[in-house]
C-alpha cells in the first residue's frame, strides 16, 4: 500500500517537470520511502502485557489517547489522502499548478514522516524498558512504611 502511495505521489510530482525531482532514482526513493514508512507505521507493537491506558496516564481518572497510535493514524491519513488527490488529478489528467505537486508532495512525505517516527518510537519504547518503568512505578507504591 505504501508503495503504490509512493508511486503515484511520485508520478504526480513528475508532471510538475522539476528536473531535481524528475529522476529514476527520486522515483524508486518515494516507493520505499513509501512502503517502509507504511510498514512501521502500521504495524505498531502492543502496550506490554499487564500495562493498560489507565495505568499510563497521569492521575488515573481517564485513558488518555496513545499518542504514538495517533501520530501514525495521522501520518496514515495524511500519506494516503495526498495519494487519493495524485491518482484523482492523474486519472482526470489535470494539469494543476507547480505549487499544488510540489505541495502534494510535501503532505505525503510529512504523512509519511509521521508513520515512520510513530512506527521507530514504537518499537524503541518497547525496547528500552517502558515495562521496567512501569515495574518501578508499581514498586514505589507498594512500599509499606515503618513507623518504629
Amino acid at each position: 500500500m505504501g508503495a503504490l502511495c509512493g508511486l503515484f505521489v511520485a508520478a504526480l510530482v513528475a508532471k510538475a517537470n522539476i528536473e531535481a525531482i524528475n529522476s529514476i532514482g527520486v522515483f524508486f526513493s518515494a516507493v520505499l520511502y513509501g512502503s517502509v514508512g507504511f510498514y512501521l507505521g502500521t504495524n505498531i507493537p502492543s502496550l506490554p502485557a499487564g500495562a493498560s491506558g489507565r495505568s499510563l496516564s497521569h492521575g488515573g481518572s481517564s485513558p488518555k489517547a496513545f499518542p504514538i497510535a495517533l501520530a501514525s493514524g495521522a501520518g496514515t491519513f495524511l500519506a494516503a489522502f495526498a495519494a487519493l488527490v495524485s491518482v484523482c488529478m492523474i486519472v482526470f489528467d489535470e494539469a494543476p499548478p507547480v505549487i499544488w505537486n510540489v505541495g502534494i508532495g510535501f503532505w505525503w512525505m510529512v504523512g509519511v514522516l509521521l508513520q515512520l517516527t510513530a512506527g521507530t518510537a514504537a518499537r524503541l519504547g518497547q525496547l528500552t524498558g517502558a515495562p521496567s518503568e512501569l515495574k518501578a512505578s508499581r514498586r514505589s507504591h507498594n512500599r509499606t512504611v515503618d513507623l518504629d
